[in-house]
């Protein structure tokens, strides 16, 4: 994993409003052969903008998770520290999927429609 890269995606700002350089960090870490290593820095950045979707670009991040998958346990855990928008829509489209857990814990008992 590049910890500078790590660090980058965690602690992204946008520049008057441009979310795009944040496309590219996230298109870097998730084609990585260790895709999974930054998932904490992801779902950082999702509790710093946890009414955000930063302007489409967080998709990416989401879609990236759910192709490589093993992302569970690190969004119950950010959900449970910060709820954000990413995380809960995380969490509808788990349970969309026919999923009722989420690491051992019910879908259900985290979200409400």
């Amino acid at each position: 994993m590049d910890k500078k890269l790590s660090k980058k995606i965690a602690e992204f700002e946008p520049q008057d409003g441009n979310w795009l350089i944040l496309e590219d960090l996230l298109q870097q870490a998730l084609s990585s052969s260790d895709c999974q290593a930054y998932y904490s820095a992801i779902f950082k950045l999702f509790e710093h903008y946890p009414e955000e979707d930063g302007a489409g670009v967080f998709w990416t991040a989401l879609h990236g998770m759910e192709d490589t998958g093993g992302y569970e346990k690190k969004l119950l855990e950010s959900f449970r520290r910060i709820p954000s928008e990413m995380a809960e829509t995380m969490l509808f489209r788990l349970r969309n999927s026919g999923q009722k857990y989420v690491s051992g814990v019910p879908i259900e008992s985290l979200i409400e429609d």
